[in-house]
């Protein structure tokens, strides 16, 4: 498990670990240790977050972007765009797939990737810091959870893997962690547990909506619609996290 786990820190990040040799069964495996990633993750984000103590806010949220980006090394956000660019096409079902399958980026690619550079910019000055340990739970449990609902789109493709072996372990590990993990931080103002905690169920209402949508149009899900999820879910609970502490 414990090579799993390493499996999928090296294949969802750039960090430093131990490398370790793809398996089928060992990808398998790792599946529900993939929130366990964003554990991780949130984690580094949260001891980033710390830089605030000598920058501005402005500063703080664009370190914590760029840490963000380089850790993760974008993976995700090639698959929000190519996501956008196929299922705003207007097209048909298979000019769509091969929209999303063109290594070229598309004007609504554009535009999500700028709205993504944007909402963070501005969102990181105003999240508290434990949001920032959850952030990345609810994005790396989206694709596990979306992966419940849909088959897979293509006739194959490495996110067929997941779609194929996703069980009802793997689903609970991801709709829960980010609940638990809410409840048990320690010494949070009932405000702000409470906001993370309706923020997690915001975020993963998200997953299914855009799921059971991208499986209309697209008669499945891909691997490019596994990095929307991803990313789309993060940015649902960051701004659910900000705009229930303001009501």
């Amino acid at each position: 498990m414990i090579k799993s786990f390493l499996l999928m820190l090296s294949f969802f990040t750039r960090l430093p670990v131990p490398q370790v040799e793809f398996e089928e069964q060992r990808y398998i495996r790792g599946i529900k240790a993939i929130p366990f990633v964003g554990v991780v993750l949130g984690l580094i984000l949260y001891r980033v977050s710390y830089v605030n103590l000598l920058f501005s806010p402005a500063v703080t949220a664009l370190v914590l972007l760029t840490v963000y980006i380089f850790i993760t090394g974008g993976l995700h956000l090639d698959g929000l765009a190519d996501t956008c660019d196929g299922v705003f096409s207007g097209r048909d079902r298979e000019r769509m797939l091969e929209i999303m399958k063109d290594s070229r980026i598309g004007s609504f690619g554009v535009l999500a990737m700028l709205f993504f550079f944007t909402f963070y910019a501005v969102m990181y000055q105003y999240l508290p810091r434990e949001a920032l340990l959850l952030l990345p739970v609810i994005g790396k449990s989206a694709p596990l959870i979306s992966a419940s609902l849909a088959d897979y789109a293509r006739p194959s493709g490495m996110g067929q893997l997941l779609v194929d072996n996703i069980r009802t372990p793997e689903v609970a590990v991801a709709v829960a962690l980010p609940f638990l993990i809410a409840l048990v931080l320690p010494g949070l103002p009932f405000g702000l547990r409470a906001s993370l905690i309706v923020a997690c169920g915001l975020g993963e209402l998200s997953v299914v909506v855009a799921t059971l949508r991208v499986k209309k149009l697209l008669g499945g899900i891909t691997g490019d619609t596994h990095g929307m999820v991803c990313e789309l879910s993060q940015m649902v609970f960051a701004f659910s996290v900000y705009a229930v502490q303001q009501l």
